[in-house]
C-alpha cells in the first residue's frame, strides 16, 4: 500500500500535550515545594518577629466665637484652627529635634543583645549591663562589640576590626570611635557574653524618621495615629510613650516661649502707653490752662447766654437813650408843654417832669383867672422854669449814664462773641487731645487684661495634644506574616519549576517524540526506538524480546502498509539530516529484524564518506564495499556480499575504501546496476545512506527506493529537520517518506504516544533494578 499524498499541517496548540509535559515533571514541582516550605518554615522559626505599637491622639479645636474674658487664648497656642494645621503638626512628631531628645532620653544609641546559637535577642528591658556614648569622633556611624570576661568590675569588649579594648565599669573607656562608659544593673543577673551596638544618634534618629508613621484617620475629628514597627514591643511602646511626651513638651515649650515673648511685649507696651497717656494729659492740662478753660462746653454755653442778655440789656438801653433824645427835645423847646411821663425813666426824672407837668397844669388853670404879670403867675414861670431846668440836667445825666451801660454791654457782648468764635477751633483742638487720651487709656487698659490672660495662659499646663490610647502592641506580628510566608513558599515552589521549565520548553526546539513531528509535519511516523544505555546490546539478536527487538517489530509490521506491492526486493532507504540521529543502528536493525527464511535482506552501506556499518562487525577486518564496485567494473558483486554473524538471512555490503569523489562514483549508474541486480536475489534490500543535510550523496541514489525511512533522533534533531524534510518531500527530491524516532526514552514516551516494550516477559529488567530515586529524576 503506498504512502498517502503528503498534505500540509496546519499547527495548532495541543493542550493536552503542554499539560502533559508539565504533569510529568512533577518530582521537580513536589521536590521544588518541599524545599520552599521546608525553607519558608526555617525562615519563620528563626526570623525575628515584629509587631506593630500604636498610639492615638487628639486635638482640640479653636473656638473663635468665645465671649469670655479668655476669649483670644486661642491665639496663644491652644488648639488646632482646621486640618491643614493637624497635616503640619503630623510633620511636626517626626521632626528631628523630637526624635533626638526621644533618642538621648531613652539611650536608643546603644543596644543590647544577648548571644544565641543561630539569632540573638534584642535586650530593653533587662539590661544587666547598660552603656553611654560619652564623646564620639566625626563620621562615626556604628560599631559592634561583643562584651566577655566580665570579672567584678573589669570587662573586655571584643570587635572583629578593632580588636579588645579593657576597662572596668562606671569608669570612661576609650574606644575607636569615641568614649564610652558601662554600668551594672544589679537587678538582673550577667551572661557570659552580650553583644553590644554604639551608634551615632543621628543615625538612629534617621531610623526612627523612616519606621515612625504617622497617619490622620479622620481629619474632621482631628485625630492621629502613631505606630512603630520592631522586634521588642516594650522598646516600642516605651519609645512612642517618649515621643507623645515630648511631643506634648514641645508645644508646651512653644506656648511658653510665646506666652513668656507675648508678656515682653506688652510690658514694652505698656511702658511706651503710659508715658503717651502721661503726654497726653499734660499736654490736656496745658491747653486748659492757656486757655482758662475747665469745661469748655459749658463755658461756650454761659458766654451765648451773657450775649443774648446783654443785647436784650443794650436794646433796652438803647431804646431809653432814644427815649431820652427825645425828651431833650421836648424840653429844648420854648413853650410851655406838658411832657411825657411814665416812660419807664428814672424816678428822679420822672418825679421831676410829674412836678412840671402839674405845676404848668396850675399855671394854666390860674391864667384862665389872672394875668401874666400876677405874682402867682410870675412865681410859677419861675418854678417851671427852673423845674426845666432841673429836667434838662436830669435828661443829661441819664443820657450819659444810658450810654455809658450802652458802651459796657457792647463791650461785654464783644467779649463773649470772642469767647464764642474761639470755641470751635478749642474744641477742635480739645477734641483730639481728648480722643488721644482716650485711646491711650483703652490701649492701656487693654494690654493690663491681656497680661493678665496671658499671665493665667502661662500657669495652666495644658497639653498640646490628648493621648486617647497609650502606646500598645498587638499580639500578632506584622511581619513575617506567617500564612502569607507559607503560602509564598508553596507558591514559588510551584511557579519556580513551572518558570524554568517554561523557559526552558519554549527555548528547546528539539524533538522528543512523535508528537512533535505530527505537530509540526503531515509525514507519517512509523516506530519509536527506545533509548538504549551503553551497556544494553544495540543488535536485536535471535528470539530477542528486548524493547529494541519489540520497536523494530512494529517498524516491520507499519512499513508492509507503506512499500508497494511487487514481485522484486522492496528498497528502502534510511537516511537522516545531520550524523548521529541514529541512522546506521536502523538499518542494521532493519535489515536484522526484517530477514528471515522465508525472505532475505541485503543491507547496503552507501555512506561512503563516513561508514559505520563495520561498528556492529564482530570482525573489524577491511573488506571491499561498494565503493570497490563503483570504480571497478572488474569487481565481482559476490565478493562484496558478507553474511551477518547474527542472522544467517541477512547479508551486507560494506561501504568499503572512502573515495575522494564520492558524489561522482554514486551518479555513474553503477549503483542502479548494482540495486537492479540485488532486486531479483532479495526480498528486501536496505540502504544506509549519508546525511542529506550534510552531502548531496543521498539524492543521487534516491530514486531507487520504494520507501524512505526519515530518522530523527529524540532530545537531539531539532524542528527545523522536520521542515527541511518536508522541503524535500514538497520538491519530490525523496518519495514516500516516513519518519522513525530514534532514542526515545521511556520519560518521552510517556507524555506522547509511546510503547511499552517487553510485554512483562522480563527479558530486560534492568531498570527495575535501579534505585526509584533514579527512576523518578531520570532525564
Amino acid at each position: 500500500m503506498q504512502q498517502l499524498e503528503y498534505q500540509e499541517k496546519e499547527e495548532k496548540i495541543d493542550l493536552r500535550k503542554t499539560i502533559s509535559q508539565y504533569l510529568y515533571k512533577w518530582p521537580w514541582f513536589v521536590a521544588s515545594v518541599l524545599v520552599c516550605v521546608i525553607s519558608a518554615y526555617i525562615y519563620l522559626r528563626y526570623s525575628v518577629p515584629k509587631y506593630q505599637t500604636k498610639t492615638t491622639l487628639k486635638f482640640d479645636k479653636k473656638q473663635n466665637d468665645l465671649t469670655s474674658a479668655l476669649s483670644d487664648l486661642d491665639n496663644l497656642g491652644i488648639g488646632l484652627g482646621n486640618s491643614d494645621e493637624l497635616k503640619s503638626e503630623a510633620a511636626v512628631v517626626t521632626s528631628r529635634p523630637i526624635l533626638m531628645r526621644v533618642v538621648k532620653n531613652l539611650n536608643l544609641n546603644v543596644e543590647y543583645f544577648n548571644i544565641g546559637e543561630i539569632k540573638d535577642s534584642q535586650l530593653f528591658t533587662k539590661v544587666p549591663i547598660s552603656g553611654e556614648i560619652i564623646t564620639f569622633d566625626q563620621g562615626f556611624v556604628s560599631s559592634e562589640y561583643h562584651l566577655k570576661k566580665l570579672k567584678g568590675d573589669e570587662f573586655t569588649l571584643e570587635s572583629e576590626k578593632y580588636g579588645k579594648f579593657s576597662g572596668k565599669l562606671n569608669v570612661p573607656l576609650k574606644v575607636d570611635f569615641g568614649t564610652i562608659v558601662l554600668r551594672r544593673n544589679l537587678q538582673f543577673p550577667v551572661n557570659p557574653e552580650y553583644k553590644i551596638i554604639f551608634s551615632n544618634p543621628i543615625e538612629k534618629v534617621k531610623k526612627l524618621e523612616k519606621t515612625i508613621q504617622v497617619d490622620l484617620p479622620d481629619e474632621k475629628a482631628l485625630l492621629m495615629d502613631i505606630s512603630l514597627v520592631g522586634p521588642v514591643p516594650q522598646k516600642s511602646e516605651r519609645v512612642l510613650d517618649e515621643v507623645t511626651r515630648q511631643y506634648n513638651l514641645d508645644g508646651q515649650r512653644d506656648k511658653n516661649l510665646q506666652a513668656e515673648n507675648t508678656q515682653k511685649f506688652i510690658d514694652k507696651r505698656l511702658e511706651v502707653i503710659t508715658r503717651d497717656l502721661s503726654g497726653v494729659e499734660n499736654q490736656k492740662e496745658d491747653f486748659q490752662n492757656r486757655n482758662r478753660i475747665v469745661d469748655l462746653q459749658a463755658q461756650a454755653e454761659l458766654a451765648l447766654q451773657n450775649t443774648s442778655e446783654n443785647t436784650k440789656m443794650l436794646l433796652q438801653q438803647q431804646a431809653q437813650l432814644d427815649l431820652l433824645n427825645s425828651l431833650t427835645s421836648e424840653a429844648a423847646k420854648g413853650n410851655n408843654q406838658l411832657m411825657p411821663s411814665n416812660l419807664g425813666l428814672n424816678p428822679s426824672l420822672e418825679q421831676s417832669i410829674a412836678q412840671y407837668n402839674q405845676l404848668l397844669i396850675s399855671k394854666n388853670k390860674t391864667l384862665k383867672q389872672a394875668t401874666n404879670e400876677n405874682p402867682a403867675v410870675i412865681e410859677m414861670n419861675r418854678e417851671i422854669a427852673s423845674l426845666k431846668d432841673i429836667i434838662r440836667d436830669n435828661i443829661r445825666e441819664q443820657k450819659d449814664a444810658v450810654k455809658a451801660t450802652i458802651s459796657q454791654l457792647q463791650n461785654q457782648i464783644t467779649t463773649s462773641n470772642n469767647v464764642i468764635e474761639k470755641v470751635p477751633g478749642q474744641s477742635k483742638v480739645y477734641r483730639g487731645i481728648e480722643r488721644q487720651q482716650n485711646l491711650k487709656e483703652q490701649l492701656f487698659l487693654f494690654l493690663l487684661q491681656k497680661r493678665e490672660e496671658n499671665a493665667i495662659n502661662l500657669s495652666v499646663d495644658v497639653p498640646k495634644a490628648k493621648i486617647v490610647n497609650p502606646a500598645f502592641t498587638n499580639d500578632i506580628p506584622v511581619s513575617p506574616k506567617r500564612s502569607i510566608i507559607l503560602m509564598g513558599g508553596l507558591f514559588i515552589g510551584l511557579l519556580l519549576p513551572f518558570a524554568i521549565f517554561y523557559v526552558l520548553f519554549i527555548i528547546d526546539d528539539k524533538i522528543y517524540n512523535r508528537d512533535d513531528i505530527k505537530a509540526r509535519s503531515g509525514l507519517g511516523v512509523l516506530v519509536d526506538i527506545p533509548s538504549l544505555n551503553e551497556d544494553d546490546n544495540h543488535l536485536v539478536q535471535k528470539n530477542d524480546f528486548s524493547e529494541l527487538a519489540e520497536s523494530f517489530r512494529v517498524l516491520v509490521s507499519n512499513l508492509k502498509f507503506v512499500l508497494p506491492r511487487k514481485d522484486s526486493a522492496k528498497i528502502i532507504m534510511v537516511t537522516s539530516s545531520v550524523k548521529g540521529e541514529g541512522k546506521t543502528l536502523v538499518s542494521v536493525n532493519l535489515a536484522l529484524t526484517i530477514a528471515n527464511k522465508n525472505g532475505r535482506s541485503l543491507l547496503i552501506g552507501s555512506d561512503i564518506r563516513n561508514p559505520q556499518i563495520q561498528r556492529y562487525d564482530s570482525e573489524p577486518v577491511k573488506r571491499k564495499g561498494l565503493t570497490e564496485f563503483l570504480y571497478d567494473e572488474s569487481v565481482n558483486v559476490e565478493d562484496l556480499i558478507h553474511t551477518s554473524y547474527t542472522n544467517p538471512y541477512c547479508d551486507v555490503i560494506y561501504a568499503g575504501t572512502i573515495p575522494p569523489n564520492p558524489q561522482e562514483l554514486l551518479s555513474n549508474g553503477r549503483y542502479q546496476k548494482l540495486i537492479a541486480e540485488m532486486a531479483s536475489r532479495y526480498a528486501y534490500i536496505i540502504i544506509d545512506s549519508a546525511p542529506l543535510m550534510l552531502v548531496s550523496d543521498t539524492l543521487s541514489i534516491a530514486d531507487v527506493a520504494d520507501a524512505t525511512l526519515y530518522v530523527v533522533r529524540s532530545g537531539v534533531s531539532r524542528n527545523v529537520l522536520i521542515d527541511f524534510a518536508e522541503d524535500l518531500v514538497k520538491d519530490s527530491k525523496l518519495r514516500n517518506v516516513s519518519f522513525v524516532v530514534n532514542d526515545v526514552s521511556r520519560k518521552a514516551r510517556g507524555y506522547g504516544y509511546g510503547y511499552n516494550y517487553g510485554y512483562g516477559y522480563g527479558y530486560n529488567n534492568k531498570e527495575t533494578e535501579k534505585k526509584w530515586w533514579n527512576k523518578i529524576f531520570k532525564s
